[in-house]
This record gives structure tokens, sequence and C-alpha cells, in this order.
């Protein structure tokens, strides 16, 4: 019973469950979610093949069907040394200020921060004021905390900037183990010295530190090639770790998280190649430094050297053109490249003044005091490794690029290769992690080990398990379809772990189209097109969807002389004067993502529309004249087209379900994402950026259908000030509702614990007050804030692994590694992960009327997974938050098109806005982005973003 492993087409993801969703470039570098491709899963105790055609080896989940279950976890316990009991550490604040102008602030960055003390510290120990052994265990945050095991004040003057280091209190280790037991401000600053030292462990053993979490190694069984023709980039294994105390049966422990990571690193390769690859790939011709004429039709065209410069900002080079002072051998120097220049060594823009008073060339400078250093071509442009008042020019060709997380320029295909390589199911993400932490922190290391022991921390490397349960899964009902034709009896399916099929069921309630149309991007023939308009109506007819008349047909053709999306557009007007209801549009794999989302813009406002992938195996067997569809992947599609025409694709028949929606039409559940516009391959907007808020709620007791409310905000708030006009628009689509709801269910994604307050003070609170002001009692809430972006990630235990790959879905964890604190929370697993591993999502009950017991509310959690309408499984987080996903990658697509089209603004791309003129262009963005996107989605129908 080998079943099929990830199917040739859609995106990549890791370990998730299988949903067609919208985001291109899915998220993290851990176990996670299918976004996208119709996958077909591993049978009960098989599958969990890599490619298409399914391959075998163990099953995709442990057959346990409930009841309690052991697990692994990816915690290990720190304690500390019962003989290192009274060392103490000093804790310090350490601040730095910049010499500006007058009127303007000068920030510092970490690299800049962390330098400068580095140089303080070591002349302390030149001077003798700090032995070289206290040296080695200072700890900087890279902001205001330094940690030492001595006591240190200091201020100074340094390179232009007062370095001030002031103790503030003195903590014995036994403290930290003391912290665990009180739960105050003191614990998140306990947490923070245990991290630090964990950090610097890690960094004494070599590794680098990106992000505060990421540690990687240079070192060359770390790297691995990519696959094509890219030149410049590599995978980099490395792994995360993270401290935080954990909660397990109501004992207390802290705990060390650790995750293998990956990413796409730069290659360490001259710095003239790396450009050269970048600058071929912006102007989409073939560059070459080698030549003179090349190098000045680069340094020419303004435009891509604008886009080369944003790719190359920041990027870490490292030469050796300079002699050690004793033994005259090339010593490394690192450096950070500011700006690529537009003009070469040996220009007279780049002569300076020497002390001697003579003006030379950069060309000439480095003949002279760097005369090992030769062959620099002297029409090469030069970099600036300084700022633009104090430049330091280097000519490109003496330095090279050290490995480093690359920040821009990586495609698409890297990316889905750095996701692929992170797939692996969880007996070997066990075994790399042992292995991983035993030449790090085990018998096998060396520097990391010693700096543990100095602090009288002791990591125990074995991995913590917990006792879990596995909850029972709701029946899934439909309409029953007797002999093939549409029967009015219901029939009801039990998930076999996590997912089921549509044999012999039809949607609960169907769907009548009379006028609907198909387009085509792909050049095919009129004949072609027929065929699959035939298939279409026979797959809907089989579901529930009806597609009643001939469709209008239409595609793409070169000899009309009109661009792309001109006849596009020209097809749509023509079909909304025919009264359209639906639109197929077939789309060629080659078409861009900015042509799906100026389809979906297009045709939204009009009428729903489904697209489907040329290539796509299924498609394209028809298009070659199969006459066997594939039945799964039609019921997919179909499954959006139903929501898409306001069907309902199933309910529930679950005890859960009829206690806390019931039948009355008086439980509201509404879900709440707010999404940034976040482009891997642009740099990080501003603080003040806008983002997308998007809700969802149910608009009857089915939870088939949901309504929809989207604004744009400051990306600065952590939460979304206008939920309550947002309330009112979601209760407009309750029609069949004369009162307002007296019960809601409100679940909120994309938030911290450090904001859990904010979102019950201002969110809650602003759909209370909306019933107050309406003169109505007070709904009963139970608000619940869902993390899938969490570090626990939780496995069989090695005496299980042979019996299966994953746990199963419903494993819910509720009284094992909880976050200590003032809310309730609990971990499930309520989805199939088809490759890799499956993640856990974590749960926090923020307020709950009804004092439910958490293993009831888990149970209506689990049973919300079940009602995702757009494929036939159970997925990761309750269904009502993945349509205020897709709502709200919808809302970007529509403000993407639409602010390019009105402003000519890249909503991606606010990066270069700054200052008082940038606030107020950002301002302005915000305020135009909010109407313009609240006016288009009251145009579009609900489930539309399905």
């Amino acid at each position: 019973m080998n079943g099929g492993g990830r199917g040739r087409d859609g995106s990549r993801g890791r370990g998730g469950d299988s949903r067609a969703g919208s985001n291109p470039y899915g998220r993290g570098f851990g176990s996670g979610d299918h976004r996208g491709g119709n996958r077909g899963g591993g049978g009960p105790f098989g599958g969990g093949g890599r490619g298409g055609m399914g391959g075998g080896g163990f099953g995709s989940v442990l057959p346990v069907l409930r009841g309690p279950l052991k697990c692994l976890s990816n915690h290990c316990e720190l304690v500390v040394s019962n003989r290192r009991q009274a060392v103490a550490v000093w804790k310090h604040f350490v601040d730095f200020k910049a010499r500006a102008e007058p009127g303007k602030k000068r920030m510092l960055s970490y690299e800049a921060r962390r330098e400068i003390l580095d140089e303080f510290l070591d002349g302390l120990v030149a001077l003798g004021h700090l032995a070289r052994d206290e040296r080695a265990l200072i700890l900087y945050d890279g902001d205001h905390l330094l940690v030492c095991m001595k006591k240190l004040e200091y201020i100074e003057m340094l390179r232009g900037v007062s370095l001030s280091i002031h103790p503030q209190q003195s903590v014995t280790m036994a403290n930290l183990g003391e912290q665990l037991s009180m739960q105050n401000s003191a614990t998140e600053e306990v947490a923070q010295i245990l991290q630090l030292i964990m950090n610097h462990a890690a960094v004494m053993e070599g590794y680098q530190m990106f992000h505060g979490v990421n540690f990687f190694k240079d070192m060359p069984e770390n790297f691995v090639p990519l696959r094509g023709p890219n030149k410049a980039f590599q995978i980099w294994d490395g792994f995360s770790q993270a401290v935080a105390p954990y909660q397990t049966a109501g004992t207390m422990s802290w705990n060390a998280v650790f995750n293998l990571r990956a990413c796409t690193s730069t290659k360490a390769i001259p710095l003239v190649k790396y450009i050269e690859i970048q600058a071929s790939a912006i102007a989409k011709r073939m560059v070459d430094l080698s030549t003179e004429k090349g190098c000045r039709a680069l340094m020419a065209d303004t435009e891509v050297m604008r886009r080369l410069n944003r790719r190359l900002r920041g990027t870490k080079l490292e030469s050796f053109h300079i002699l050690n002072r004793d033994t005259q051998q090339p010593e490394k120097r690192v450096y950070k490249l500011k700006e690529l220049m537009t003009f070469s060594a040996s220009s007279e823009e780049s002569r300076f003044d020497l002390q001697d008073g003579r003006r030379v060339t950069v060309l000439q400078h480095f003949k002279e005091t760097y005369p090992h250093a030769s062959g620099i071509p002297p029409f090469q442009p030069l970099i600036n490794t300084r700022s633009k008042d104090r430049p330091a020019y280097l000519p490109v060709s003496i330095v090279t690029l050290k490995h480093q997380p690359a920040r821009e320029g990586v495609t698409e295909e890297d990316r889905a290769q750095v996701a692929e390589h992170m797939i692996m199911p969880p007996r070997n993400r066990v075994a790399k992690t042992e292995q991983l932490l035993s030449l790090v922190f085990g018998p096998q290391g060396y520097s990391a080990p010693k700096v543990l022991d100095a602090f009288g921390v002791i990591l125990q490397l074995e991995a913590k398990t917990a006792q879990g349960r596995v909850l029972e899964s709701p029946l899934i009902k439909y309409r029953e379809v007797p002999g093939g034709g549409p029967g009015r009896s219901s029939k009801t399916v039990r998930p076999a772990q996590g997912d089921w099929n549509l044999r012999d069921a039809a949607f609960c309630r169907g769907t009548v189209c009379k006028v609907w149309a198909l387009y085509s991007f792909v050049e095919t023939s009129q004949n072609v097109i027929e065929n699959l308009a035939r298939v279409l109506k026979t797959q809907g007819a089989k579901y529930g969807v009806n597609l009643t008349t001939k469709p209008g047909l239409g595609a793409y053709t070169r000899n009309d002389r009109r661009p792309m999306l001109d006849q596009f557009a020209a097809f749509v007007a023509l079909a909304k004067t025919k009264g359209c209801e639906l639109l197929f549009v077939i789309l060629n794999e080659r078409v861009s993502l900015d042509i799906y989302q100026i389809v979906k813009s297009c045709t939204d406002v009009n009428f729903p529309s489904q697209c489907l992938n040329g290539r796509h195996k299924c498609i394209d067997a028809i298009f070659r004249g199969a006459d066997n569809p594939n039945p799964q992947y039609f019921a997919n599609v179909m499954s959006k087209v139903n929501m898409k025409l306001q069907g309902v694709n199933q309910t529930l028949e679950a005890d859960i379900i009829k206690q806390e929606i019931g039948t009355d039409k008086s439980t509201l559940v509404l879900a709440v994402e707010t999404s940034f516009f976040a482009n891997p391959t642009k740099t990080s907007p501003p603080p003040t950026a806008p983002i997308v808020c998007a809700c969802t709620g149910n608009m009857d007791d089915d939870l088939g259908a949901f309504g929809h409310a989207v604004c744009v905000e400051s990306r600065k708030h952590p939460i979304v000030t206008d939920i309550g006009s947002m309330f009112k628009t979601i209760l407009s689509y309750r029609k069949t509702t004369k009162n307002w709801p007296a019960r809601i269910i409100y679940l909120r994604s994309a938030t911290t614990e450090a904001h859990f307050p904010l979102v019950l003070a201002g969110e809650i609170r602003a759909i209370e007050e909306l019933y107050v002001r309406e003169n109505r009692s007070k709904p009963r809430i139970l608000a619940v804030a869902v993390q899938r972006r969490q570090q626990t990630r939780l496995f069989p235990t090695k005496e299980m692994q042979a019996q299966g790959n994953n746990l199963p879905p419903g494993f819910l964890l509720a009284n094992s590694l909880q976050h200590p604190g003032h809310f309730r929370n609990f971990l499930l697993i309520s989805h199939k992960a088809l490759q890799g591993t499956a993640r856990p999502t974590r749960y926090y009950i923020l307020r709950d009327d009804a004092n439910r017991d958490m293993e009831k509310v888990a149970q209506l959690m689990y049973s919300l997974c079940h009602v995702y309408g757009r494929c036939q499984r159970a997925v990761s987080i309750p269904a009502p938050l993945y349509y205020a996903e897709l709502l709200a990658a919808r809302a970007q697509s529509y403000m993407k098109v639409g602010m390019r089209r009105e402003r000519n603004i890249d909503i991606d791309d606010l990066s270069h806005l700054s200052g008082e003129a940038g606030e107020k262009m950002l301002t302005e963005t915000r305020h135009f982005a909010d109407e313009y996107l609240r006016s288009t989605a009251a145009k579009v129908t609900p489930m539309v973003f399905c």
C-alpha cells in the first residue's frame, strides 16, 4: 500500500497539509505546511514517496486513532550544576552615543556596536584591567545588555562614539533556578541570560550567529550545491536554539529548543564574478567585467546600478591585501559593502589627498602601498566600504565574498530547493539533531562545553518526552450520490488519519451556474478548449456544481497584435455584458505571479474565476485527448468553484459543534489575520509601512460560507485598530440573522505573547463596546490565539518510529511543554504531513467566558480544522483562519495591482522611503490603499478569494 508522494506540480512546502494556497514564497526554514499543488498522500501503512509516482517507505503517520500516546520533543533541559551554584554574574547596561550633526540622530548598526565594544574590551585586556579568560566569557546581546563575571564601570570615547558600561545587579546561578517559580519580569531576564550563554557557547564553537537565533558554521560538509545554473548561491545547513521556561505536569524547567535550519548562502567567490551574475540577472543580458567596454556599459546604466546596489548593500567581504606588520604575511580583513561606485580605480573621481600632500588615484595608491596586490584592472569599478561623507574605496578585483545568508537575488527555484532539502521524516530529523548537539555541546565539542561549564550550566542532551493523547476526528457530512445521480439523503465520512474522499458523495449544497466561460492563456486549438469545457461540465455535475449552458470560449493568440493582458481584459468585458457568473482561466506555467494577480484583480470585481495550470499533468492529459480525468484533481477544483458560487461543500456531524455553534444562528466564528507586504527579494519595509488586516466570519451555522472584511493599517500597530468597522461589515453578510450573535469564537493569528493583553484590551473590548453602543447584551466570548510558527516539534518515540513517521492527526499535548504564564495553552497536530515532519500548532486561550475545559477547546479547534472546503483533508489551523489568510493574500494582490496602476507605487518595496518626506508619502499611501482596498472588497462576492 505505497501511496503517492509529492506531485510534480505546485510550490514545494515542508511537511504540511495539502492545501492549494497563495503564498509562493513559503514560510521559514523548518517543517511547515504545503501551500500549493495537489499531492497524493500515503496510505495508512505506506507511502510517503518523494516523487509524483509515490515511493514506499514508512507509513505517513502512526496507526493510532485515539487515546494516550507518548512522544519525543526537540526540547533539552538546562540545569545549574550543584558545584557551580555560587557562581555570580554581573548584569550591565551598555549605551552607545554617536556624534551627529545638530538636529540629527546617528544610529549604529549591530556590527558597529559589536566592533566598538570588542575593541574596548581588547584594550582592557592589553592594559591588564581584564583577564583574558574573563574577556572570553563576556556576553553581549547586541543592544544594551552585557553580562560578565566581573563588575565593570567605564565611560570611554572610541571612533567618535561615547561608550558607557554601568553595572546593574549581581545574579548567582542558583537564582536562575529559583526564578522558575516566580513568573515575573525577572524570569524573562533570566531566560535572556541563559540564551546569551547558549549563543556564546555556539559562537565559541565556530558558528556564526544570524538574527540572534540561527547558527551556521563555515565548514565544507555544511554546504550543499544548488541544482541548475546558479553559480552564486548554495544551501547552508545550520540550526537554531531558543531558551524559555516550560511547564510539564506542573513542574517548571528551563528548556533549550533546537531546530535544524537551512538557508541560501553566497559562495566564497570573487566579488567581480558575483557582480557579473547579479547584474546579468537584473539587466537580462550578459555582463562582462573583464573588459573595459563591459565595465563602462554597466557603470553607465543608471537603473541597473541602482537595483544592483540594492542587492549588494550590506554584503560582507574579505580581502588579504594588507600585510601583517610582524610576519609580513597577508592578513584577512573583513568589510561591509556600502556602495558600488560608477567610476573606476584610475578615474579622476577616485583621487584623494595623501598625508604628504600628493593627490593620487586609488590605482596609484594601491600600486605604491600594496605592490604585492598587483594586476588590478584600471577600468573596473570601485566599492565604498564606509559612509558617503568619509568613503574608503577598494578595487573590486581584490575582495571576495564571505559565506553569508543571501538577502537579495534568490530565485523561487532556489528557495524551492532549500525547502526540498529540509524535507525529512521525523526519524531522520531526530537523528540529525542528536548528531548536531553531540558535535556542538556534547563530548565531541571543544569550546562550547567549556563555556557552559564556566557558567555552571548543564545541557541535558537527551530529548524530553511528553505524554499526550489522540482526539477523535469528527464525522464529515456530504450529500449521497447513489448510482451516480444526485440523491437527497446525507452521507457521513469518518476521516482516516486526517483525510477522506468524495467517493459516492456530492457537496452538501451544490450550485447552479447558468452563464460561464473558459479562457486559455495557453495557445491551443478550439477543439481542445471545447473538450476541456465538456470535462469541467461533467466533473462539476458529478459533485453538485451544475454548469448548465454551453460556455463562452476564448484564448490568447499571437496573431492578435494586442498584448496578452489586453486580449484577456477585452474577453472579461465581453463576458460581463453577457451576464457571466463564472470564468475558468487556463494559465501557462511560465506566466508570472504578477499576471496571476492581475487576472484575479480583473475578474473578482466582476465575477468569480478559477485558475487552472495549463501544464498540470491532469489538464495536459485532457489537452492530449485523454478521456479518464483524475477524479481527485477535479474534486479539489470543484470544491473551490462551489464555494465561490456560494455553495457549501461539507458540514460537521460532531457533538462539540452542536454544543458550541448550535443551530440558532447566534454564534459567530470570527477569524483575524494580519499580513505584511514582504517580498523575500526585497529589503525590509519601514516600521510605518502598510499591512493588510483581514477578517472572516461565518454567514450561517454550517460553517460553509464566510463573509469578509479588510482594511489597511500601519505596520507598527500590534493590533487591528479598526476591528469595530470590520465586525459590522461581517454582520452585514449574516442577512438571515436578525440579532447580533450572542456567542463569539474569536480566532487571532499573527500575534505574539507580548501582544496578547493588547488584543484583549484593544480588539475584544472594541467589539464589546459596539454592543454597548447598540444597547445590546454583551456576547459570551471565547478568544483563542493561534501560533503556527512556533519552535516546538513533536516526534514518535524511537520505539514507535518503525510503525510510522509522524504522530497522527488529532494528537494533543495539553499538560506538557506548556508556556507558563497567564494564558492556558496547548499543542495540537491536526493535519497529516504528506512530506517531512508535521509541525504542531500552539493555541493560547486568551479569554473563555464559559470556563471550558482545555480539552474541550482543543476538540473544538480540531473540529474546525475539518471544515476547510478546498480539499478533503484536515488542515493545520482552524479553517476560518485559513480563509482569513487567503483573504489577506488576495487583498495584497488587489493592492499591488491597484497601487501600481493608480499611483505607480511598488507596495512590496517601500524601503527607500525615509525621513519626513518619506513618512508623509507612507501615510498618504496607507490612506489611499485603505480606501481602494475597502471599495474593491465591497464589490466581490463572499468566498471569491478561495
